[in-house]
């Protein structure tokens, strides 16, 4: 029964609002895929795992601007530990003044 109100909905709309919410919703996605490419492409291989958690949660944040994307959003997810090796030549010398 909701389908149905919900298809009746969408035929009373008129067509330029129909394809007004189409063309942000194009928008958004390609403003999506424009900065995932540029992070993408500068980022080191080596960082990716701590880029890839920041950009889902700009992703979700942009969801929320979907008609259907409102609710709540998820858990926050922490970037796993980096597994870079130490630096050579020992950590910070504190001198005594």
């Amino acid at each position: 029964m909701a389908l149905t109100q919900q298809m009746d909905l969408a035929a009373a709309m008129p067509a330029y609002v129909l394809l007004a919410v189409l063309a942000i919703v194009v928008v958004l996605l390609t403003v999506v895929a424009i900065v995932t490419r540029a992070v993408m492409a500068k980022a080191p291989a080596e960082d990716l795992q701590h880029i890839l958690p920041g950009l889902s949660q700009v992703l979700a944040a942009l969801a929320l601007f979907l008609p259907w994307g409102r609710g709540t959003r998820g858990p926050t997810v922490t970037p796993p530990v980096s597994v870079r090796p130490p630096r050579r030549g020992g950590g910070r010398r504190h001198t005594r003044g």
